[in-house]
């Protein structure tokens, strides 16, 4: 399951890459949007689709034994619904605001990937479950898989930023993609 895990992590770095290094075709904010998106399919996998999977008792022969009372259940089965609501709602910003090059889009992106970063923290202080970069902090030997996955989706979110950073905030590109005058000019 690692090696499998470890070589699909490969294969969407090697993606990211590649939407990366032929940006010039599809343009540097388009590319972004794409970006975003497969750091949204990533993150579906982990925490939303475990939460609700989990709480459900479905997938997970181990959930069994989890110990949950029913009050405990719904809310971890609803914190994935809203993560994965939140998830499209990303994916709804990157196809609208980061694609228009409104920095409101980007913000938002910078602001998912910083709460994936307190994932990666509080992952090490509360649960140190595998992690390579835990062993830079103290532990003694992290156990647990799916980190090339993971780290997939923090290099396609990053390099979103990185790419849609000169569009977005580079004077020309604000000229055509100002936010339209919703104030009447006075009479």
């Amino acid at each position: 399951m690692t090696v499998a895990v470890a070589i699909v992590g490969g294969l969407l770095a090697a993606g990211v890459v590649w939407i990366v290094a032929t940006r010039q075709r599809r343009g540097a904010l388009n590319s972004a949007f794409w970006l975003v998106v497969i750091g949204v399919v990533i993150v579906v996998f982990e925490h939303p689709m475990f939460a609700t999977t989990y709480a459900a008792q479905v997938l997970y022969p181990e959930a069994d034994g989890f110990v949950f009372n029913d009050h405990a259940r719904i809310h971890f089965f609803m914190a994935g619904v809203y993560a994965l609501f939140g998830l499209v709602v990303l994916v709804v910003v990157g196809r609208t605001l980061l694609r228009e090059g409104r920095r409101a889009g980007w913000f938002t992106v910078l602001g998912a990937l910083s709460v994936g970063a307190l994932d990666l923290v509080l992952g090490g202080i509360w649960y140190e479950h595998g992690s390579p970069l835990y062993a830079l902090f103290g532990a003694e030997r992290p156990e647990g898989f799916g980190w090339p996955f993971l780290y997939a989706y923090l290099l396609a979110w990053t390099a979103a930023l990185i790419i849609s950073y000169r569009p977005v905030f580079h004077q020309t590109a604000r000229t055509n993609t100002s936010p339209p005058n919703l104030v009447d000019p006075p009479t």
